[in-house]
């Protein structure tokens, strides 16, 4: 009997833990950051252009944080190419910040992979240890007025990015 209540008093709980992480969406995880201001940066791009968070000032963004070595990343490129070309026309400005990574490695996968985006190189990881990344891809959904909607991490799905871009239109 009292073997019974200790194994009930130990593997309930355990079990009752692993049923409730099941239930969640691992890419769906908390951000410090969500309902505050977008940390100011200041970054290069693979042509010594200086982009900073001023010059987003009134317009919302999307900033994706990836890097060559990372196969999610590859993975959703497609997804972020589509929705830049399909809101080439709205005020949402897209950021690809290259994570932990060299720039002649970013050249030659940009060219190998033809992704005509501007990637700007965050060489000491500033950017996102002040987003709070915790790994690659994450991306990050800002409103016009600079605060940080929503953050996802992993590669975004196509429903999901349209969904939050249109909510950063209406905001």
């Amino acid at each position: 009997m009292k073997r019974w209540i200790l194994f009930t008093a130990i593997v309930a709980p355990i079990v009752s833990l692993l049923a409730f992480g099941l239930t969640r969406d691992p890419h769906v995880l908390p951000s410090a950051m969500t309902g505050k201001k977008a940390p100011a940066f200041t970054l290069q791009t693979l042509e010594g252009k200086t982009v900073s968070s001023e010059d987003f000032r009134g317009a919302p963004f999307v900033v994706n944080f990836w890097a060559t070595w990372c196969g999610a990343c590859l993975a959703e490129q497609d997804v972020l190419r589509e929705a830049q070309k399909a809101y080439a026309d709205t005020p949402i400005k897209f950021l690809n910040v290259v994570y932990q990574d060299d720039a002649k490695q970013v050249k030659k996968y940009l060219k190998k992979f033809k992704l005509p985006m501007t990637a700007l190189l965050d060489s000491q990881s500033r950017m996102a240890i002040d987003y709070g990344v915790g790994g690659i891809p994450e991306t990050f959904f800002v409103d016009a007025k600079g605060v940080i909607q929503e953050k996802f991490a992993g590669p975004l799905p196509a429903h999901y990015l349209e969904n939050q871009l249109e909510a950063l239109i209406v905001r």
